[in-house]
């Protein structure tokens, strides 16, 4: 019996949650966040591209959210799908990108044959999945569906960051233990999904005060 999933990906569908999510990427804030996340992609993209020998034509988006970054893959000239439970979010990425191909699906059961696309991209969603066998999962349809691999963002505990959440939880100062994982488990996640070679592309320029990191893996 698979984990059960954690509520937080359920509240993503809620209509309020859709409207307000894109909020965070307002402001020149928010746009610093998306160049770095965006140089981060492509650099991922070139390394599944160089380690394959070939040029990814086809490419999934799951779960796409609003379309953050699907004028960006549609400018490259992918072949680009999004796929994502929340009609809510659907309907936002359809209004930014109405080039784009969009469906309602479920990442852990994804409605496409084996080595469908080129590439698959997963971001801003496994670091809200605790379970390690719950991740796994997830990676391991994935890279089903992928030829040449998948990159998968992660927030990892090697920061300044997270060691101070782990002392606030060590004396009492914070109820429950920090969730995310460790550059070992990360790695052993993949490697139980079953994929090869991996790259590991820090999103910010000082690794020690992000935890942001985009994992491109060979299928």
């Amino acid at each position: 019996m698979a984990p059960p999933r954690p509520p937080k990906l359920e509240s993503y569908r809620s209509e309020q949650v859709a409207q307000a999510y894109d909020q965070r990427w307002a402001g020149r804030g928010g746009e610093r966040r998306d160049r770095r996340k965006a140089r981060a992609l492509e650099r991922a993209l070139r390394s599944l591209e160089r380690r394959s020998g070939k040029a990814a034509r086809s490419l999934l988006d799951v779960p796409c959210g609003t379309g953050r970054f699907a004028g960006l893959l549609l400018d490259r000239g992918l072949d680009y799908t999004g796929a994502d439970l929340s009609l809510e979010m659907l309907s936002m990425a359809r209004a930014k990108a109405p080039a784009a191909r969009l469906l309602s699906a479920d990442a852990a059961r994804l409605p496409f044959d084996d080595a469908s696309f080129d590439v698959v991209i997963c971001v801003r969603f496994l670091h809200l999945v605790r379970d390690p066998a719950l991740r796994t999962g997830f990676l391991r349809e994935l890279r089903r569906v992928a030829r040449l691999g998948v990159v998968a963002g992660y927030h990892h505990s090697r920061t300044l960051r997270g060691a101070s959440r782990r002392l606030r939880h060590k004396v009492g100062l914070r109820e429950r233990p920090p969730a995310n994982p460790s550059p070992a488990r990360i790695r052993a996640d993949f490697a139980a999904a079953g994929f090869g070679e991996l790259d590991w592309i820090t999103v910010h320029f000082a690794p020690l005060l992000s935890d942001k990191v985009l994992v491109a893996a060979r299928a």
